[in-house]
């Protein structure tokens, strides 16, 4: 039996962090054909993620966006504002 290290887990990034390299995500955010990236809570970014773009694309900007950040960061599409039950912040997110 093999027993792996868990990656230690990063902070959510807060809205001062997320704030503060504003400018950048959004740069980081382009490249994977996201926009109008706006902050939700702690550890929670809402974007708009172009048609031609999919899950691999948000993936590949959630990971850059952790490492510029060094804390933790998920982004979720605005497709999802317009499912049932959504979650109040996602649905109250503010422009970065």
């Amino acid at each position: 039996m093999t027993s792996t290290a868990a990656e230690p887990s990063l902070p959510p990034a807060d809205e001062a962090l997320v704030r503060a390299h504003a400018d950048a995500l959004a740069q980081l955010a382009s490249r994977y054909g996201v926009s109008s990236l706006r902050f939700a809570s702690p550890g929670r970014l809402v974007g708009h993620v172009d048609d031609n773009h999919d899950a691999l694309d948000v993936a590949g900007f959630e990971l850059v966006a952790r490492a510029l950040l060094g804390a933790e960061i998920g982004l979720f599409s605005t497709a999802v504002l317009s499912k049932p039950n959504v979650s109040p912040d996602l649905v109250a997110a503010r422009p970065l």
